[in-house]
């Protein structure tokens, strides 16, 4: 069983990485890094940085406005995020 990444998929975290360089706030990071609460204006800033990269509702298919990615992609967005100190996407439901 081979569980290395493809080269497509080393290129989307190659993208991710990117992405988190250069729209992720440093002071986002600092404050999940360091524990400390987000506000809703923290989340609604990050929210709207994924928004216009169209990563927000990132489990969506690409047809309903999602990027349509599958579960390694999904994975790979969450973990580097997740390294980077990026705020979790919270979905409320109605």
């Amino acid at each position: 069983m081979n569980l290395n990444f493809t080269p497509e998929e080393e290129a989307f975290r190659t993208e991710v990485l990117a992405f988190l360089r250069d729209k992720l706030p440093q002071r986002l990071a600092d404050k999940v890094h360091g524990g400390r609460r987000l506000t809703r204006e923290d989340m609604a800033e990050w929210h709207a940085i994924l928004n216009e990269r169209g990563w927000l509702a990132n489990h969506w298919p690409r047809e309903y406005g999602g990027p349509g990615w599958g579960p390694v992609q999904k994975f790979i967005f969450e973990n580097e995020c997740a390294l980077a100190g990026a705020p979790r996407v919270v979905c409320r439901s109605a």
